[in-house]
């Protein structure tokens, strides 16, 4: 294929996934290099995150149901069976022949007939599995019923998954590919209907959630732009979902630094520290400089937030966003200077920790974090919030307030690290905490995230 020549969205999708390490690599960068060849970014990454999230029930379907191993099969092959069964499982809208027709006949294009030829014996395989695409759940049929959604899923012609009464755990790891362990640790903390909530929600098509730049422009008026652009969909308390198709970040009201992206769960870790303008206040972990602009905004545009990161790079991205939106009260400093900084500060009233976490409450944006989740790793992770945590306590002075914030809804790194903390370091008292379940949109809220956010103050 030339380098110029358009590639359809299957296509794009394969050639992603076959340059992807999920352990290692950020799928996003990966596909973004590769969209703009392509008339249908919208389904390419559709495909492409939909086959990451549901890795393991697709694996689930081939070898259940066309009796195939992934052992014997070539990586790149068996990623395209993953693209077609992804397709037949969880794409209802898009017509079985079509997924059929272009899967084999780009199996033949880019390998040989004899390639095309399996792809089509094992999809069709799968195909003759499947009863209805798109049936409503019922609990007489939910170990033949993948979920879409709480309401709907694709009908099996036989068991496909365990039985929930008795194999609770590997239910909901199979349906929803899930790690168990932490399934495990989700019925343990919440018990079975909400770790059905946080599976879906977790699963869902995450909408890109707008905050408008307070400074210059309110969001009903941000609203109107948008509409101009063909970008905005829906409002709901000031805050505005954005369903529309191309780059958000190419939009001139974006480049106008009239919105930033961030969703409702994590623009509320902010709001709950109220800061006030005049503040003084080091974000130790701030890029790529969402929480920043929050600050600012509350803060209209007064007083100091510097903005800090071990990672350099990470960091310049602070600059460019506090650039874009025009905002003079944030300042960029390397890590290496921060207590420095914080020492020649006549004030400090607050310090935000946005800490590094095992990311279990933003799994449907970041497609690759379940594959990665380990419960080793999460010890690491605790350590280094610990370490964040001590760094805070030693530059907070008197009523000095500590904001502690993860994206993730882990009860170790969350409720118990600041209880941890706080029996260590009896100078400082709990304010206030909330933690957040990932959840599907419902008729009062746009879909979000989870997270847990606690406010912490140094005592007199």
């Amino acid at each position: 294929m030339r380098a110029g020549q358009t590639l359809t969205a299957r296509n794009t999708a394969w050639k992603t996934l076959n340059q992807c390490n999920i352990f290692r690599h950020d799928t996003a960068t990966i596909l973004n290099r590769l969209l703009g060849r392509t008339d249908r970014p919208a389904q390419a990454t559709d495909i492409v995150f939909g086959v990451i999230r549901n890795r393991a029930a697709i694996d689930r379907v081939l070898t259940q149901c066309a009796a195939v191993e992934p052992a014997r099969v070539k990586p790149a092959h068996w990623n395209l069976l993953r693209i077609g069964t992804y397709e037949l499982v969880y794409a209802p809208q898009t017509a079985d022949y079509a997924i059929l027709n272009e899967t084999v006949e780009l199996a033949g294009k880019t390998s040989s007939k004899k390639v095309g030829g399996f792809i089509n014996a094992v999809l069709r395989n799968v195909q003759r599995s499947i009863q209805n695409r798109n049936t409503p759940c019922n609990s007489e049929n939910v170990q033949k019923i993948i979920p879409h959604t709480p309401q709907t899923g694709c009908l099996f012609n036989i068991d496909l998954l365990p039985d929930p009464s008795k194999e609770t755990t590997q239910y909901f790891s199979t349906a929803f590919s899930m790690p168990q362990v932490l399934v495990n640790e989700w019925l343990d903390a919440f018990g079975t209907e909400q770790t059905r909530n946080i599976c879906f929600a977790s699963n869902r098509h995450p909408s890109v959630i707008v905050q408008s730049n307070t400074l210059c422009i309110t969001s009903e008026n941000l609203r109107k732009k948008l509409d101009e652009e063909q970008l905005s969909n829906e409002h709901f308390n000031k805050t505005i979902q954005i369903r529309g198709t191309g780059k958000i970040n190419t939009s001139r009201a974006y480049l106008e630094g009239l919105f930033y992206i961030q969703d409702t769960t994590a623009s509320e870790t902010v709001k709950m520290l109220n800061p006030q303008p005049g503040w003084t206040v080091l974000d130790l972990c701030a890029a790529p400089g969402g929480k920043c602009i929050s600050l600012a905004m509350l803060m209209q545009d007064e007083g100091i937030i510097a903005a800090s990161d071990i990672d350099t790079k990470r960091l310049q991205r602070v600059r460019e966003n506090a650039k874009r939106m025009r905002l003079q009260s944030v300042e960029v400093v390397p890590h290496h200077r921060i207590e420095q900084f914080a020492r020649k500060q006549k004030r400090l009233d607050a310090i935000v920790l946005d800490v590094p976490c095992s990311n279990t409450g933003v799994l449907a944006r970041r497609v690759e974090a379940r594959w990665r989740w380990k419960p080793e790793a999460v010890k690491k992770l605790i350590c280094i919030q610990r370490d964040l945590l001590e760094k805070a306590a030693g530059m907070a002075r008197s009523k000095t307030r500590i904001v502690y914030s993860t994206c993730c809804v882990q009860t170790d790194e969350n409720q118990n690290q600041v209880q941890h903390f706080i029996a260590s370091h009896k100078q400082f008292a709990l304010l206030a905490e909330k933690l957040t379940l990932p959840s599907l949109q419902t008729e009062d809220a746009f879909d979000h995230d989870g997270g847990y956010v606690a406010v912490l103050e140094k005592k007199s």
